[in-house]
Formats: structure tokens, C-alpha cells, sequence
């Protein structure tokens, strides 16, 4: 099993988008290198290498449309900032200026989202990689600023063939992706039932993964529903990616709607197997959706590998087999929360089989995108005008204090290491651009990963040489060393600098023998480029994520109120549209993603700045188990519909939104004395009653030797909305409380 697991892993970094761009990249950078090498000109090689990795860096994922337009800007500032910063290199006063300027302009453009932001840290590397240069006269600075053009040109070209030649190739990476860590999600879910399980520890767990399938979901957005293709649904493939993806996002409403009293679960059933049982079947759900996952990036298609209802009627006898040993009917209502876990997991069985059909495209042919959902209104539009730059001139934007940050800290980096005579200054700077974040927990755990990143790659560099005079193998094992450092870029950031570290060194090593002088320096320089990152970003205007949750709170509860009136609406006997109510679903998730992100930075931040930590965590888990139970009343409706409406449903939802609403004026201090919590209501008195009788109703039917009737499901029905509303309730008085 270990190594079956370790297959998938291997399997899923080759298919994703991580190697494929690193592969590129490594492609894109070597080849100039290599070519000019053979005809004795490395240097220029080197300049034009420079400038397609400056480029790649701004190259993320998106439509053609944004990355044809996000190459050509890339390309046109990178040879600016090249021949600027080259031009003024001999006079150390107006270039302390040009990166005051340079580092305030393109710190700014992360304004316009992650390719902004990517396009502004090729452009500052660009313009540290020239400061490196000692002597560059004013003809051979037009002659480097030519070739990083022209590495710029290469890489673009690139870049849109292979899109050309692949063009979905992105979306099914991202997508496979989004798949494995829905996959991971529902496994951390299915922990709740290991017997003895620490439920609270577990709810970090959780909630720190629907972080990450939240951006994984976005990635999707951004990718595949902005193509006209694709809403259009034009060809197979785009049908295909976009049905799987509807299908994925109702899979995970359906996961949280399986929400339960996981204390109660423990507590009721300890002395069962069920539990087990339980964990042991969602597992194989796991195992399912992890090979749809791999299928999916890889542009394959997939089999079911185990028979999930055969799994699922062995579950659902132990479930009959601990309701025969209860004597009274009011004892077997315990095992309904089982029935409706068991109930939830049979309608995910049912789109998981879906999932495997929609990866093999001569399965489409019946297959359509629902006409009444808007798939455009799923995506955000960025802003790219010059309003949205001036808007950020103030310091009430933390990206405006940022742009400041990186400024002044890099003009220190660069007046320090003139100061010193430090023979490569570049290295310095070079640290504080990638370390230097918007926010002081992300440079903080940067720091600490470039640290120890750059001392273990360069001890393996120095053992390297040391060991071995081979240049074929020094070469050889340079070129790893690049693909390593581009395809875990990324997402493994500490291991990319590992092997960044000894692809300079052995760099250097070729072109400037003294291996064991470049390793320290660069890691002397990595602690000096660092420590000025720390302290600018801890004592220059820093952004303290105890200021911004309030807002972030205030926002995840009032898209759960929305999302709760707009699924409550049908057990009231109104209707909803598709696209209002999946919109509802997108900005839940969104917005308590988006709150627990915040949560996570500020845990990073120092303890003197982590206000009201355990109140805002109990707040969130709280908010998310009530996502859940909203979702377990969505999915009951969608898959069931509403038989049997009561006229207390609507009374209680009222009761929830205005206690919601209180709760929205408690979170902000400037509102706090406004709020007044609502007395409570008697519709659960009466609901109460009804449910009783229905239970009467039922008992006397069975003794009747009655199967399935009219009343039994209503009780069942009733018995569910009654308990999803009572927890609801219980929720919110709990949030109140929370806050007070």
C-alpha cells in the first residue's frame, strides 16, 4: 500500500504543472547557454538565458488571450529595466535611485493579481542579475540588453507553441490536481471516524485543506471557465473538463454535507465497528478519486478499481444489524445519523462513477452543460487600468506599504554591500526580492526556507566538488539542479532553493573557479539579504493580519447567511435558480477560505500580534460546521426534494438571518454595542411536538407489520431537517458566544 502510494505521488508530480513548466523552463534556459558555449561566447549565452527565465517567472497559467498579452509587457519591461540598469552601472548614486524606482514600480503591479505580481519579480531579477556585472560599457550594455530580449522573444515563442500544440494541457493539470486535493480533503474527513480520534486536532486539519482545494478550485475557474470553448462546451475535451469540474464541486458540497456530531458518533458507537467500517469505505472513496485525479492530468481515462455499492451494502447491514439489537423505535432514531451518512456516500458513489465515465469522451455524446447555469458569472474579472494602480498610492493599502518595504530594504541591501566591497552584491539583493512578502508571516517562513535551503545545497555543492573534478558530471548534475529548482518553484519552496544553491555554485565553478569561496559567500550573503527582509518587513509599516480579520470574518458570515436563505427558500416551498444558488455555494467557500488563509498568517506572525487567536479559531470552526449543515440540507433537497414543508421551517430561518445579523455588527467593535441577540423562539416547541406524534405515528404502524408509508417519510424527512435546523441553532448562539 505504502508503495503504491508512493507510485501515485511520483505519478502525480510528473503529470502536474509543476515538472511541466520546470521542464520548459530548464529547456528554455539551458538551450541558449549551451549553443553560444559551443561558438565561445557563454557570456552572451547567459544574458539571453537570463532573460527567458525572467520571463518564464511571469508566465503562469491562464487564457491565451492573458498569456500572449502578459508576454509581451513581460518581454517589453524586462529590456527596458535591462538596458537602464546596465546604462547606469558605473554611477552608484543614480542607480541607488533606478532601484529605488525599479523596485517600488513592479513590487506595486501585484495590484494586478499573481501575473502582475510574476511579471514585476522578472523584471527585479532582471535588474539584479545585471548588477552582478562589474564592467559594462555603454556598447556591450546594448549588446546584453539585446540578448535578454532576445531570451525574452525565445521564451515567449515558446511558451505559445507549446500552447498551440497542447492547448488543454494546463487546464487538465490544474483540474487533476483539484481532484487530488478534494481527494486529500475527504480523506482528512474520513479521520473523523477512526475510533478515539482527536476531533478537534482533526478540524485543523481539515480546515487547512479546504484552504488549498478553495485555490485549487480558483486555478480551475481561472483556466477553464473563462474559454468561450468551454462555456460554449465546442469540443469533447472542453465538455469533458468542465462537466468534471461542476461534478467536482457538487462532490465537495456533498463531503461537508456529511457533517454529523462527530463527539456523538464516538460517544454512541464506541463499543461498534461501524466506525471502522465507515473509515475503512470512505478510504476506498479516497482511493477512487485519486486514480480519476491522475487520469484526468494525465489526459487519460479511468476504470472504478473497486466495487463501491457491493462496499456499501456491507455497511449498510452492520447499520441494520445495530438497529435490530435496539428494542423501541425511539432508540433506533440514534443509527439515522448513520443511514444519513451512509444515504450522503451512495449519491457520492453515484457522481464518483460519473467521474469516471466523463474522462472517456465517446461517453459525451448524451451529455450536456446545463443552459441555465451562467458559467461566466463563476470567474473574477482583473482589473488591468491605471486606476486600479492609483488607487493603491496610499497607505491604507498594504500593497502600497509593501512596494515601500521592498524599495528602501533593497536600496539598503545595495548601499550595504557598496559600502563593504562585498564582491557579489546581486546575491544580497537577490535574497531580499524573493524573500520580501506582502505580509510579515510569508517573508518570515520564506526566510527561514531560503536559510536552510541555501546552507544544505551549498554543503551538498561543496561535497560535490570536493568529492569530484568531472566536469561531465558537474554539468550533468548542474542541469538536474535547474529542473529541481524550476518544478518545486512553486510549491516546495525550500527544495527549490536546495537545488537553486548548487546550479549557481557550479555555475560560478565554470566560469569563475573558487568553489569553496562562492559556497560560503552565497550563504553569508543569503543571511545578510535575509536578515535586512526580516527587520524591513518587521519595523517598515507592517501589515498585522489581526487588523484585517474582522473584515474577513464579516465577510465569510454574511455569504454563509446568504448561501443558508437561499437553500432554506425550498423547504419554505420557494424556488431558486441554479446559478444563484451555486454562486451562494462559491462564495462560502471562497470567503471562509480566504478568513482561514488570514487565521494560518497571523498563527506565523509573533505571539504579541496574534490577538484573540483561540476566539477566531473557535469562531471559524464554528462558521465551517455550519457550512456543513447548510450543505447537508442543500444535498438533501437536490437529491430528495422537499415532501413535506412545515410552516416552523420558515420561522426558523427568520430566527437564524436575524441572529446572523447581530452576529455581523458583534465582530466589528464600532458596531459591538449596537448588537442585540435575539430571545429565543417556540417553533422548535411545535416542531418538536410534530415529530413526536410522527414517531407515535410510525410505532404503531410497525407494530401493524406497516413497511414503507406516507408517514414514515415524513418522519424521516421531518427528523432530518429538524436535527440539520437544531444544530443550525445551536451554531450560532455558540458564535455569539464566541464573540462576547
Amino acid at each position: 500500500m505504502r508503495t503504491e502510494q508512493r507510485i501515485n505521488d511520483i505519478k502525480s508530480f510528473l503529470y502536474s504543472y509543476h515538472f511541466s513548466n520546470g521542464l520548459r523552463t530548464t529547456i528554455s534556459v539551458v538551450v541558449p547557454s549551451l549553443i553560444f558555449a559551443a561558438i565561445g561566447q557563454l557570456g552572451l549565452g547567459i544574458a539571453m538565458s537570463m532573460g527567458a527565465l525572467c520571463t518564464a517567472l511571469s508566465d503562469v497559467p491562464g487564457t491565451i488571450i492573458h498569456k500572449r498579452n502578459g508576454l509581451i509587457i513581460s518581454t517589453i519591461l524586462i529590456f527596458i529595466t535591462a538596458l537602464g540598469t546596465g546604462l547606469l552601472l558605473p554611477y552608484p548614486t543614480p542607480m541607488a535611485f533606478w532601484i529605488l524606482g525599479c523596485c517600488f514600480v513592479y513590487a506595486m503591479m501585484l495590484v494586478y493579481g499573481n501575473r502582475g505580481g510574476n511579471i514585476g519579480t522578472g523584471c527585479l531579477l532582471i535588474m539584479v542579475s545585471i548588477l552582478g556585472e562589474t564592467h559594462l560599457s555603454p556598447k556591450m550594455t546594448v549588446v546584453y540588453a539585446g540578448m535578454v530580449l532576445l531570451g525574452s522573444i525565445w521564451y515567449s515563442l515558446l511558451a505559445l507553441i507549446l500552447w498551440q500544440i497542447r492547448p488543454y494541457l494546463n487546464v487538465q493539470q490544474a483540474l487533476g490536481d483539484c481532484i487530488l486535493q478534494t481527494a486529500r480533503y475527504l480523506e482528512l474527513r474520513a479521520n473523523f471516524y477512526t475510533p478515539g480520534v482527536d476531533v478537534a486536532a482533526n478540524y485543523k486539519a481539515v480546515l487547512a485543506q479546504q484552504v488549498i482545494v478553495n485555490e485549487k478550485q480558483e486555478n480551475v475557474r481561472e483556466l477553464l471557465l473563462k474559454r468561450r470553448s468551454a462555456q460554449q462546451g465546442t469540443t469533447s475535451i472542453n465538455k469533458s473538463m468542465v462537466l468534471i469540474f461542476l461534478d467536482m464541486v457538487d462532490l465537495q458540497e456533498q463531503i461537508m454535507a456529511s457533517q454529523t456530531d462527530y463527539n456523538a458518533l464516538q460517544r454512541d458507537f464506541r463499543q461498534d465497528d461501524i466506525l471502522g467500517k465507515f473509515h475503512a469505505l470512505i478510504t476506498e472513496f479516497v482511493e477512487e478519486l485519486k486514480n480519476i485525479g491522475l487520469a484526468v492530468a494525465a489526459g487519460q481515462r479511468s476504470l472504478p478499481k473497486t466495487n463501491l455499492k457491493y462496499e456499501m451494502e456491507k455497511v449498510k447491514k452492520a447499520i441494520a444489524d445495530i438497529t435490530l439489537k435496539l428494542p423501541t423505535l425511539a432508540e433506533r432514531t440514534r443509527t439515522i445519523p448513520l443511514t444519513n451518512i451512509l444515504q450522503n456516500l451512495q449519491d457520492m458513489a453515484q457522481r464518483i462513477y460519473n467521474l469516471h465515465r466523463l474522462t472517456r469522451l465517446e461517453r459525451l455524446k448524451d451529455a450536456t452543460i446545463d443552459p441555465k447555469l451562467e458559467l461566466s458569472k463563476f470567474t473574477t474579472r482583473q482589473k488591468y487600468d491605471f486606476e486600479t494602480f492609483r488607487d493603491n498610492l496610499t497607505f491604507k493599502s498594504h500593497i502600497f506599504r509593501h512596494a515601500i518595504r521592498v524599495s528602501l530594504a533593497t536600496v539598503t541591501g545595495y548601499l550595504l554591500g557598496i559600502t563593504l566591497h562585498l564582491d557579489r552584491v546581486y546575491w544580497i539583493l537577490l535574497t531580499i526580492v524573493v524573500i520580501l512578502k506582502p505580509g510579515f508571516g510569508l517573508t518570515r517562513s520564506r526566510s527561514i526556507q531560503r536559510l536552510i535551503g541555501t546552507v544544505l545545497g551549498a554543503l551538498f555543492a561543496a561535497g560535490l566538488l570536493y568529492i569530484t573534478h568531472n566536469n561531465t558530471i558537474i554539468f550533468i548534475t548542474m542541469l538536474l539542479c535547474i529542473l529541481g529548482a524550476y518544478s518545486f518553484m512553486s510549491f516546495q519552496y525550500t527544495l527549490s532553493v536546495f537545488f537553486v544553491t548548487p546550479f549557481i555554485i557550479f555555475l560560478l565553478h565554470f566560469l569563475h573557479p573558487a568553489d569553496l569561496y562562492n559556497a560560503t559567500q552565497r550563504v553569508l550573503d543569503t543571511f545578510i539579504g535575509g536578515g535586512i527582509a526580516f527587520f524591513a518587513n518587521m519595523l517598515l509599516w507592517p501589515s498585522w493580519e489581526h487588523n484585517t480579520l474582522p473584515g474577513f470574518m464579516q465577510k465569510m458570515l454574511l455569504s454563509n447567511r446568504k448561501y443558508l436563505e437561499l437553500v432554506l427558500k425550498v423547504y419554505a416551498g420557494e424556488s431558486n435558480t441554479v446559478t444563484d444558488f451555486k454562486l451562494a455555494r462559491k462564495t462560502t467557500y471562497v470567503d471562509t477560505a480566504n478568513m482561514m488563509a488570514a487565521f494560518q498568517r497571523m498563527l506565523s506572525e509573533p505571539k504579541s500580534k496574534q490577538k484573540n487567536a483561540s476566539k477566531v479559531y473557535h469562531f471559524v470552526v464554528l462558521n465551517h460546521t455550519l457550512t456543513s449543515h447548510i450543505a447537508a440540507l442543500a444535498a438533501y433537497s437536490m437529491h430528495h426534494g422537499v415532501q413535506f414543508p412545515r410552516p416552523e421551517y420558515q420561522e426558523i430561518t427568520n430566527y437564524l438571518l436575524a441572529y446572523m445579523d447581530q452576529l455581523y455588527l458583534m465582530i466589528d467593535p464600532r458596531t459591538r454595542e449596537q448588537a442585540q441577540l435575539q430571545a429565543p423562539i417556540n417553533a422548535f416547541d411545535t416542531l418538536d411536538e410534530h415529530l413526536h406524534n410522527l414517531v407515535h405515528l410510525r410505532q404503531l404502524e410497525i407494530n401493524e407489520g406497516k413497511g414503507a408509508t406516507p408517514t414514515r417519510d415524513e418522519m424521516l424527512e421531518t427528523k432530518q431537517v429538524h436535527d440539520q435546523l437544531q444544530a443550525m441553532l445551536s451554531l450560532v448562539k455558540d458564535m455569539g458566544k464566541a464573540l462576547s
